[in-house]
Parts: structure tokens; C-alpha cells; sequence
């Protein structure tokens, strides 16, 4: 499945209608900044950029992971989603990968199913 601003806005979508720790701030964060940029590899992620003239609570102390879920497919791997924060603490950015380890692009018609791994901060 090739990267596209269109797929990256739907998982954003998807990852606000998610209960991720701290929801509403979580929302905040995302209508403060903006997609700004696209793996090319064939994984889906995309970094996010919110401008430091932005005020807006951070969502953790630091840059790092920030919370992680992974989901059952029709495919025979995952969809990992993996939500960084920046140094400011700010949502910067996902990782979506097909498996826990990216062994290869996102398949073409994948459609997800249920949670099998939530970790958050």
C-alpha cells in the first residue's frame, strides 16, 4: 500500500476514535499541528509537526514512545501503530508497520480487526 497524505489523515482518524491515554489532550495535539511528512518505505508512517508557537500541554515529559497498539488483520501479520512524542513532549509522529518488526510493506487491502497489544506511558 503506498504512503499517501489521504491514508496517514484516516489512520490519524482512526488513532482519535482510539481510547490512547490522556484522549482529549491526545485531540488537542492534533488539531495544533500537521502532517508533515511520509515514509516512503511502503509502511505508512508519518511524522507531525506542531509549531513551537503552539500552546498546548505536552503530552509527556520528553521525546520517546508515547503509547503503542497493535492490531489483528485479514493478512496474515499485524498493524502495529507506535505514537512518539517529541522533545517538547508533543505528538510528533507514527509508526505503522505490517508486523511488530515491519517485515515488509503495508498489503494492499488490509483491513484491521481486534487490539491484541496496547502499551501506553
Amino acid at each position: 500500500m503506498i504512503n499517501t497524505f489521504s491514508h496517514a489523515n484516516k489512520w490519524l482518524e482512526f488513532l482519535n476514535s482510539l481510547d490512547l491515554p490522556d484522549k482529549n489532550l491526545f485531540k488537542k495535539h492534533v488539531l495544533a499541528g500537521a502532517i508533515s511528512s511520509l515514509c516512503e518505505c511502503g509502511c505508512n508512517s508519518f511524522e507531525y509537526h506542531i509549531s513551537s508557537d503552539m500552546d498546548v500541554e505536552p503530552l509527556t515529559e520528553g521525546s520517546g514512545l508515547f503509547y503503542e497498539i497493535a492490531f489483528s488483520t485479514n493478512m496474515d501479520d499485524v498493524i502495529d501503530f507506535l505514537v512518539f512524542t517529541d522533545d517538547r513532549g508533543n505528538f510528533s509522529g507514527v509508526d505503522i508497520t505490517y508486523g511488530f518488526a515491519t517485515h515488509r510493506a503495508l498489503p494492499d487491502g488490509i483491513a484491521l480487526k481486534e487490539c491484541v497489544h496496547s502499551q501506553g506511558r
